[in-house]
């Protein structure tokens, strides 16, 4: 007979394991046109992995036709995206409640 405490612990980790949860999400300009793409994804439980993976699929697709992720960009790349007028604006925060 398997003991009531063991099978409580294995029960715990189990319902840990599956109960993670991640989201990401990353904003990418093209320094020439000033076109924007956001790549992102959210994921609960085992799928909380898989998101990520979502994500850098993404970036790489985009990155290769000259995307570039908002936070890497060259102060002369903002700068001139800024005095063209198609510097994106910052996104406010968001709130989740529920959790």
């Amino acid at each position: 007979m398997i003991n009531p405490r063991f099978l409580r612990l294995l029960l715990s980790v189990l319902l840990a394991s599956i109960s993670g949860c991640a989201s990401r999400s990353v904003l990418l300009v093209h320094p020439q046109s000033g076109s924007t793409m956001k790549c992102g994804a959210a994921g609960v439980g085992i799928m909380a992995g898989a998101a990520e993976g979502f994500v850098e699929e993404c970036l790489k697709r985009y990155e290769s036709q000259g995307y570039v992720a908002m936070e890497n960009l060259t102060p002369q790349q903002r700068a001139d995206l800024e005095k063209r007028g198609l510097l994106p604006k910052p996104e406010p925060p968001t709130f989740r409640y529920g959790y």
